[in-house]
């Protein structure tokens, strides 16, 4: 697949949670990378949607061990800044924040992300974020790319996202996918069209030095996961290609969130596949937050440990 020049020993990394107290913000060194992974806002899913073809009792019991039941799986939404000499590069914008609730075809949504807070806390100003890479089109991945006044957040960046994800939602192959998440594109993608867009095309492209996008479709058609190295230092953001630690061990469990399930099977393998064979780091969106882990496999099933804090 020609990723030998990325495919580097990864050595154990130092967490350390920012200001020492905050649980909001984890930090941790790649290479020359500075990190800072932040948690927008906490959610809960409900093991129908998350698990549609899994039998009940073994999900059950199975759910126990990351303290979920099939009412209650929580999840954060985060996103990831990495810095290095003048390059400031965020990773996926949260759901974005409003102080009024969204009224939505007769529904009221409150959108109240801590992303842009979490950047002002940590003297991040976001006019000077130079890149923002955007791994696919859902809400929580694109609902911080422009204020709620209509504003974009990020004036001088380079957005950076996969063609066949754009082709996608701006054409009539997307016209049942439901209609919030149109809203979502409109307001948050679709206004991007005149500004500092970079659609890339291909399997594995490398979108900035030391961050390397590799397609990883089916959860959408032109979903993104990113390899990001720095010496002999790496992390693989695998971003919704997993949505939960049993989407790994349970490789034919799927979910509602896929929009095509065999492709999904095919791109959850290949980065597994990835990860394991060089030990790599692995950042999870969906997973308990930081999201922070790394593959092994026993008697053949994959395996996820999470990073210890």
């Amino acid at each position: 697949m020609g990723l030998s020049p990325f495919l580097l020993n990864s050595p154990i990394i130092t967490l350390n949670t920012a200001s020492g107290i905050n649980t909001e913000v984890v930090k941790l060194k790649i290479g020359a990378f500075d990190c800072m992974i932040f948690q927008d806002m906490q959610f809960k899913y409900m093991a129908k949607d998350f698990f549609i073809n899994a039998d009940a009792e073994e999900l059950t019991e199975a759910l126990k061990e990351y303290n979920g039941t099939p009412e209650n799986i929580p999840s954060p939404f985060i996103a990831i800044l990495l810095q290095h000499e003048d390059r400031k590069i965020l990773i996926d914008t949260g759901i974005g924040f409003s102080e009024k609730p969204i009224v939505f075809r007769g529904a009221s949504h409150e959108f109240k992300g801590r992303l842009h807070y979490l950047l002002q806390q940590e003297n991040i100003r976001t006019e000077d974020i130079t890149d923002v890479i955007i791994t696919h089109f859902h809400p929580d991945h694109i609902g911080g790319v422009y204020s709620a006044d209509a504003q974009l957040n990020f004036p001088a960046a380079r957005f950076h996202m996969h063609g066949d994800e754009w082709q996608y939602w701006h054409s009539s192959q997307s016209d049942n996918q439901p209609a919030l998440f149109k809203f979502f594109i409109e307001k948050n993608i679709t206004k991007l069209k005149n500004k500092n867009l970079h659609l890339i095309k291909g399997d594995i492209v490398e979108l900035i030095p030391g961050i390397t996008a590799v397609r990883a479709d089916g959860h959408t058609p032109g979903q993104i996961a990113l390899i990001i190295h720095s010496g002999r230092e790496q992390l693989l953001y695998i971003s919704d290609a997993f949505l939960h630690p049993l989407h790994i061990e349970r490789i034919d469990w799927q979910t509602n969130y896929d929009l095509d399930h065999q492709k999904a099977k095919l791109s959850r393998i290949k980065l597994l596949e990835l990860a394991y064979k060089d030990n790599m780091l692995v950042n999870a969106f969906h997973f308990d937050f930081p999201g922070l882990g790394r593959i092994d496999k026993r008697s053949g099933t994959w395996v996820w440990n999470y990073e210890e804090r």
